[in-house]
């Protein structure tokens, strides 16, 4: 959510489509000048730009909010350093990228001139990750849908391990119950507060920046996978089930 704009990532239609926030359609962007390649989740930077993470193109897309490219980052496909295969979510603050590598199992930042690996393949421990799929930042902590572990993993903005919860003790087993995940999609983080696509659950969960359970919302939420809050409090929560984007009002949280 941008300057009262709404723009949601249509993958099945390689498409970005612009809507206000009342959820009247704007506009569609997905020509062939745009040429976007299955776009997964999309993020504004701190930068005020639009961060597009291209699951068939091994690369984010940079577009001002008219939908002009401003550039691309990544590009190769692979497991080295600064190769992506299948990037799910990026989010860019001042000059440095990150994305989530989600065949890699990591987490890349593309800084001015270098490439830093963040976490590492695997199950359970700290810092492994497993298909992570979206990533958010809030005053330098990097936080991770760590999708297939069923978790959140928090990361200073070098890349150092700080934190992770989701079941007992973060350490991956999916659930129903409060502060459990069944598949962790989408994290957006603001306010202090961070707020989970639990994508089987069919439900969004509110966690304290430190991991302590707030609440959930599970109305009419068919397999969330992507959420953003609006400067007027209002939660937009991608139904990826019901092939629509939800509107509900915060809860106090």
């Amino acid at each position: 959510v941008a300057g009262g704009r709404l723009y949601v990532t249509d993958a099945g239609a390689n498409r970005v489509v612009v809507f206000d926030t009342g959820g009247a359609t704007v506009a569609a962007w997905g020509d062939t000048t745009l040429e976007l390649r299955r776009p997964m989740h999309i993020t504004r930077g701190t930068d005020g730009l639009l961060y597009v993470a291209e699951y068939l193109a091994d690369r984010v897309t940079v577009l001002d909010t008219s939908g002009r490219v401003v550039r691309r980052v990544g590009g190769s496909s692979g497991p080295r350093p600064g190769e992506l295969d299948a990037p799910a979510g990026a989010v860019a603050q001042g000059d440095t990228v990150f994305v989530a590598d989600f065949f890699n199992h990591r987490v890349q930042a593309f800084d001015p001139g270098r490439v830093r690996v963040v976490g590492r393949p695997g199950r359970a421990g700290a810092a492994r990750l497993h298909y992570p799929t979206d990533v958010a930042l809030e005053d330098s902590l990097l936080y991770v849908a760590d999708a297939y572990n069923n978790r959140v993993q928090v990361f200073g903005r070098g890349g150092e391990y700080v934190r992770r919860w989701g079941g007992p003790l973060g350490i991956g087993l999916p659930g129903r119950l409060k502060g459990w995940f069944r598949v962790a999609t989408g994290v957006e983080v603001t306010g202090g507060r961070v707020y989970v696509a639990d994508f089987y659950n069919d439900r969004v969960q509110i966690f304290t920046r430190e991991g302590h359970y707030l609440g959930q919302m599970a109305d009419s939420l068919e397999r969330p996978t992507d959420l953003a809050v609006a400067e007027d409090g209002a939660l937009y929560v991608v139904a990826f089930g019901g092939k629509r984007v939800v509107r509900l009002r915060r809860r106090g949280w």
